[in-house]
């Protein structure tokens, strides 16, 4: 055993001073002379003072003692931790600058200097907040736990801010903010909710400018979002009568997984821009009806997250933006299916991000900089290259994950996803022609979502609804070989109702659940799910159905692009 190492030789020293308790005093059972005050402070001055001796002399000697390095015991730290550092307004805003800058979250102050330019979202909006807080915009568009993911209070963390202060470089309540709160407490009870479309009229006055542009907006001229809406209408049922309609049932499965409803929650992303719980809300919403929810990619809510608040036996899926990076991607499907992900909803739609202008322009507004389009195309001279280049750095919508999607994705890459998990339906989401159906068939998938992203990508694409009606005139026994999914402006039982005559397995909600949670929480998911499952039910009995198996295609006739019965 090597020898004890001291830091220096100990110089000579005096014995130690040793403690004697006192001896025990024999109580005595005479009455005690009466002590006046004054002598009583006497007495306590001269045993502090004594005590302060012993202390003294005690520290002196306990100074003059060798530090070695093998003690059994630390020291007292008598140094503050770094974190603990009090930050003025003043000193954060100096830290302003590329070279220097800082940031504030929450109470802590966060040096973000050699972060910047490995900031998914981009070197821009980073500067653009340089040296203010930025509190609000951080939580709406991250989980909580990304900010020691990627620093460390050891290296980034530089101290805590006053509340007050804070005010002083953005933070606190702003015009927006007073006026979300006072909008806020004059909502009326969410049992007065009557159908799907008043969530989005509520929510507008809730929602802060940029939840509202995000949640709202399309592609370019936002055709196809509307078009998508307006579909739905070009379908006219065809109702049977006099058949006995007390009892109705809506059960089935999607993709073996057993649902109450034919719904299910499409995977729509940055849910706590609406409200601090986010896409917990929605896990927790549905749990008591048990449909199925996708849970999104681009979540706001950690992963973790949003599996951790599930009930033991409810069903969530997961969306999956296969990365470029091939082991990364496998990194995080393994992680989705090891929370439990009973289905993986490939996204294949998203090569590059759509133009989504209500984002870009409000966000070219609010933060007074050139229009990141058009300075992209300067940058790089060519408008396939300036479109390229900025995909990740234009608006609250490039959230990420999208920066770094495969462009390269392809056919092939489904025999990869089944690979690595086996045994787990994969569904293909994003397929806009009959041709796709097909081809996803062919390559083993298990089924397939007939979606635009929400006419958010490619402005001008058919509404999913009219390549429903392509797949039910051209393939029709595509419809019983693979589930065929819908998600695209639903709003009602009915429509619900008119893709299953039409063939399809179920229908999906996004921006429905992303607007009722914002507005009422959890309890506004449940009462979206109620809402749908009582028009459901109602469409079913005034058409004359009792089961989904019921639903037949002569039960609707299409009046676009010419009117049309199915055989």
């Amino acid at each position: 055993m090597p020898p004890r190492l001291a830091l220096r030789t100990p110089a000579p020293r005096p014995p130690p001073l040793a403690f004697h308790p006192p001896r025990p005093r024999p109580r005595s059972t005479a009455p005690r002379p009466y002590a006046s005050s004054s002598s009583q402070s006497f007495q306590w001055g001269v045993g502090a003072g004594a005590a302060l001796a012993v202390a003294t002399a005690g520290l002196y000697l306990y100074s003059r003692s060798p530090v070695l390095l093998d003690a059994p015991g630390r020291l007292p730290v008598v140094e503050r931790r770094k974190g603990e550092r009090t930050i003025s307004a003043a000193e954060v805003a100096k830290h302003n600058s590329r070279e220097s800058l800082w940031m504030c979250i929450d109470d802590e102050v966060w040096d973000v200097t050699n972060f910047v330019d490995l900031h998914p979202g981009g070197a821009k909006v980073m500067e653009q907040n340089a040296g203010k807080d930025v509190t609000k915009l951080f939580k709406s568009l991250h989980p909580p736990n990304t900010l020691r993911k990627f620093l460390s209070e050891e290296d980034n963390l530089v101290g805590r801010i006053a509340v007050d202060e804070v005010t002083k470089i953005g933070g606190g309540k702003n015009a927006e903010d007073l006026r979300i709160e006072m909008a806020r407490n004059e909502l009326r009870n969410v049992d007065t909710v009557v159908s799907i479309d008043e969530f989005e009229e509520l929510a507008q006055a809730i929602l802060s400018d940029m939840a509202v542009a995000y949640y709202g907006t399309g592609s370019e001229t936002e055709q196809t979002l509307r078009d998508e809406r307006d579909a739905w209408q070009r379908v006219r049922f065809r109702p049977r009568v006099l058949r006995k309609m007390r009892h109705i049932d809506t059960n089935t499965t999607f993709c073996g997984i057993p649902t109450p409803l034919p719904i299910f929650v499409a995977p729509a992303g940055l849910a706590r821009l609406g409200h601090p719980d986010g896409e917990q809300n929605i896990v927790r919403g549905v749990a008591p009806h048990n449909i199925l929810q996708v849970v999104s990619s681009g979540a706001s809510c950690s992963i973790d997250e949003i599996f951790a608040v599930k009930e033991p036996e409810q069903n969530l899926a997961w969306q999956f933006y296969v990365n470029s990076d091939k082991e990364l991607a496998e990194q995080k499907l393994k992680k989705a299916l090891e929370l439990g992900a009973r289905a993986i909803f490939v996204t294949v739609d998203v090569p590059v991000l759509g133009k989504r202008e209500r984002d870009l322009k409000l966000k070219a507004r609010s933060q007074n900089y050139e229009h990141p389009i058009a300075a992209q195309f300067k940058e790089a001279g060519s408008k396939v290259a300036a479109f390229d280049a900025s995909v990740g750095k234009r608006g609250v919508s490039d959230i990420p994950d999208n920066a770094h999607i495969d462009a390269n994705l392809n056919w092939d890459d489904i025999a990869w996803i089944r690979e690595r998990a086996p045994g787990v339906p994969i569904v293909i989401k994003g397929v806009g022609c009959v041709e796709d159906v097909e081809l996803a068939h062919q390559y083993g998938a298990d089924g397939v979502v007939l979606s635009t992203h929400g006419g958010r990508q490619l402005d001008g694409a058919r509404a999913p609804l009219d390549v429903l009606i392509e797949v039910r005139r051209k393939r029709p026994e595509l419809l019983s070989k693979l589930e065929v999914y819908v998600d695209g402006g639903a709003r009602r039982g009915t429509d619900v109702v008119k893709a299953l005559c039409l063939g399809a397995r179920g229908v999906g909600f996004g921006r429905p659940f992303l607007y009722a949670q914002s507005v009422y929480a959890h309890e506004g998911v449940s009462k979206a799910v109620e809402i749908l499952e009582a028009e459901v039910h109602m469409a079913m009995r005034l058409l004359g159905a009792n089961t989904l198996a019921d639903l037949k295609p002569e039960m609707v006739e299409c009046s676009f692009p010419e009117r049309w019965v199915p055989e």
